[in-house]
C-alpha cells in the first residue's frame, strides 16, 4: 500500500530468483533451509501486490472471473514444473534444475516492470482516513482469515500425510503418489475459470457456501474406502471444492475494501492462508499413530467443517447490491 505493488513485484522476482540460484551452488541443508525461507518471503511479496492489481483491473461484474483466470497461473506451472523439473534433474542433475528456476524467476523482473500501478497514486490521493482497523472492515477480514486458517489446515494436513499413507497403506511408487498431484493441477485449470464464472453469476457467498458444506463429507468419505483408485477420486473432488472457493474469497474480499486497503487485506488473507498450511501438517504428523492410520483425514474432515459458520456469516455485497 505505502511502496506500491509493483516495487513488491520486482523484489519478490529478485528474492526468488537469488535464492532458487544459490541453492544451486549449496551442499549443506543448514544452508537450504534460510534459502527456502527467503524463497517463501518471496511468494509473501507477490501475491499480495498480484491480487491488488488484479482487483484494481477487474468490475464488480467479473471479479471472481478475471481472478479465476489469472489464477491459471498456478496449476499451469504446477503441471510443467515438476515434469520439467523431474526430467532435468534425472538427465543432467538437480544443480541446473535450480540454475534454471532462479533464471525464469530473474527473468519475470522485466514484465514486473512493465506493470502500470494506477492504485499507487489513487491510493494517496483518496481514502486518507481509511483503516483496516475500522469495524466495518476488521470484522469481515477477521471473518475471512478465521476461515482461511481453518480450510487450509485441513487441505494442508491431507496433503502432507497423503503420500506417507499411500506408500505404507497400498505400497504404491513415486511415479503414481505423483498422479494424486498431477491430477489436482490438472483439476484447478477448470475450478480456477469455472469456479470464477459460477461466482459472477450465481453469487459469491452461495458457492462458497456449497463448497464448504460439501468438503468435509468428501475428505470424511476417505475413511469409505479401501482402494487407492477411489481414492484418487475422492482426493481429487475434496481439492476441487477447496480449489472453488479461491475466486469468491478474493472477489468479495475485493468488493468489502478500498482501494487503500486492498494490499493489507490480500496480505492478512494469505497470513492466514499460510498459518493454516503451518499448522496443518503439524496437526497430521501428530495424528499419524501408525502406518495406514486414516485418523488425520478424520481430523481434517472436522477442521474443514469448522469453517462452515464463517462462510454462512459473511456477506456478499456485489449480490446485496443487485438486490437494491
Amino acid at each position: 500500500n505505502r511502496f506500491g505493488k509493483q516495487a513488491f513485484l520486482v523484489l519478490a522476482s529478485l528474492t526468488s530468483g537469488v535464492s532458487v540460484l544459490l541453492m544451486a551452488f549449496t551442499n549443506s541443508w543448514t544452508i537450504v533451509i534460510p534459502l527456502n525461507m527467503l524463497l517463501n518471503a518471496s511468494t509473501c511479496f507477490f501475491v499480495p501486490s498480484r491480487l491488488a492489481l488484479i482487483a484494481e483491473n477487474a468490475t464488480p461484474q467479473n471479479r471472481a472471473r478475471l481472478f479465476g483466470l489469472m489464477n491459471l497461473a498456478w496449476p499451469i506451472g504446477g503441471i510443467i514444473g515438476p515434469l520439467l523439473g523431474g526430467y532435468l534433474a534425472e538427465s543432467v542433475g538437480w544443480g541446473i534444475v535450480f540454475m534454471i528456476g532462479g533464471a525464469v524467476s530473474l527473468a519475470a523482473v522485466y514484465p514486473a516492470l512493465m506493470v502500470r500501478d494506477a492504485g499507487t497514486s489513487e491510493a494517496k490521493s483518496s481514502e486518507k482516513g481509511e483503516s483496516i482497523r475500522d469495524p466495518k472492515y476488521l470484522g469481515p477480514v477477521s471473518n475471512l482469515f478465521a476461515m482461511q486458517v481453518l480450510i487450509n489446515t485441513s487441505m494442508a494436513g491431507v496433503n502432507m500425510i497423503l503420500p506417507i499413507y499411500l506408500s505404507d497403506r497400498f505400497g504404491l511408487s513415486y511415479a503414481v503418489i505423483g498422479a494424486f498431484f498431477t491430477g489436482s493441477n490438472v483439476l484447478l485449470v477448470f475450478t480456477q475459470l469455472g469456479g470464477g464464472i459460477i461466482a459472477d453469476r450465481h453469487g459469491r457467498r452461495r458457492l462458497l457456501l456449497v463448497c464448504s458444506a460439501l468438503a468435509p463429507f468428501a475428505i470424511a468419505s476417505w475413511l469409505l474406502f479401501d482402494s487407492w483408485i477411489a481414492l484418487l477420486g475422492v482426493y481429487c473432488l475434496a481439492f476441487g471444492l477447496w480449489s472453488l472457493t479461491w475466486p469468491p474469497i478474493l472477489a468479495i474480499l475485493t468488493d468489502l475494501l478500498p482501494t487503500k486497503l486492498r494490499g493489507t487485506g490480500f496480505g492478512l488473507n494469505m497470513t492466514g492462508s499460510r498459518l493454516g498450511f503451518t499448522i496443518g501438517p503439524a496437526i497430521a504428523g501428530a495424528l499419524y499413530l501408525f502406518p495406514g492410520s486414516a485418523i488425520p483425514f478424520a481430523a481434517s474432515a472436522i477442521i474443514s467443517a469448522l469453517g462452515v459458520p464463517f462462510a454462512y456469516i459473511l456477506k456478499d455485497k456485489k449480490a446485496e447490491a443487485a438486490k437494491a
